[in-house]
């Protein structure tokens, strides 16, 4: 099963944090995998094709031979259990509590921090706005909460939470990212953590893939 083609479908902008965290680990494993566009409907989810395959017709999708599997975190931990740890690298902490404070995040980061996500959307990184208007104090408290759990988690230049790279500090440093780029003051440590992970290699490859030269219409435009 574990040499059946791989492919792992993105939305056309290349701009979602989970795709990315689902492309490297795919990358960091050293799997060989192509990637293909998930055909969605702007804002509501994939088209009937796809969601036949997936149940949920969100993006990324992951097909693995004939199975088709939806959502990050499934992905993530698909690869991390399909393609073993005793064969391949790690994707996710080797240790039984660590692993579980990453997905503790991982699950974290996709459900909270939405007025900063609202304000600063990882959109924006890759297509900067020309005005940003101040965070709300609802958009500051999120921030904080942020760099709260980073600065706990010891976040620094090496670029790691845990014992080594893994997803989860993908989905940390867009978060950070986002942030920074949108002009929020965090700790240096915390920007030196995120510069690291932007320049891992498995990272930059997914944030310089080539996108369109306008950004995605607004939901409902």
């Amino acid at each position: 099963m574990a040499d059946e083609p791989l492919t792992l479908y993105v939305e056309a902008f290349w701009l979602s944090p989970w795709a990315c965290s689902a492309f490297v680990a795919l990358r960091e494993k050293g799997l060989a995998f192509q990637t293909g566009i998930a055909m969605l409907r702007h804002g509501v989810g994939a088209k009937p094709a796809l969601r036949e395959k997936t149940l949920t017709g969100t993006a990324p999708v992951l097909q693995h031979g004939t199975f088709f599997v939806a959502e990050s975190l499934a992905i993530i931990d698909y690869v991390e259990d399909t393609f073993a740890p005793d064969a391949w690298r790690r994707v996710l902490p080797a240790d039984r509590r660590d692993r579980a404070r990453a997905r503790q995040l991982l699950a974290w980061l996709r459900i909270s921090l939405t007025a900063l996500r609202r304000e600063r959307p990882t959109e924006h990184i890759f297509y900067p706005p020309r005005v940003r208007a101040p965070l709300s104090p609802a958009a500051q408290r999120d921030l904080d909460d942020l760099v709260y759990v980073a600065e706990r988690l010891s976040a620094g230049a090496s670029g790691a939470l845990f014992d080594a790279f893994g997803v989860v500090d993908v989905d940390l440093a867009f978060a950070l990212q986002r942030a920074i780029t949108g002009g929020a003051d965090v700790p240096p440590a915390l920007a030196a953590y995120a510069a690291a992970v932007w320049s891992r290699p498995s990272v930059h490859e997914y944030v310089a893939h080539p996108r369109p030269p306008n950004p995605p219409l607004p939901l409902g435009a």
